[in-house]
């Protein structure tokens, strides 16, 4: 994982359910970078919770993305994620099952 924020608004923007979505599929899947070479792959499943009430962040704020794979084995990783507002406050988890076809 790492900082992610989107980029290309003209004007800074209050961020949505949309945006915070956006930016939690920005980051590929986390078992690829694993992978001896490149491979496709896909979501076979994928959930996210969105912390309530939202906070207030803009387009122009950079927020914390981290990942971490829980098991991964004969094509399918399991990996669990969230991401954290600058002020390390939670905003959302994400769990997500991928297959890697090769």
């Amino acid at each position: 994982g790492g900082w992610v924020r989107l980029r290309g608004e003209s004007e800074a923007q209050t961020l949505s359910e949309a945006h915070l979505l956006a930016l939690v599929d920005a980051w590929p899947p986390a078992v690829l970078p694993h992978l001896k070479s490149p491979a496709p792959g896909s979501s076979l499943t994928w959930t996210i919770e969105f912390v309530q009430p939202l906070q207030s962040l803009s387009s122009e704020d950079w927020c914390l993305y981290r990942a971490d794979i829980e098991h991964a084995r004969d094509g399918y990783g399991h990996v669990a994620a969230a991401m954290w507002s600058p002020a390390g406050e939670l905003i959302a988890l994400s769990r997500q099952t991928v297959t890697v076809f090769g």
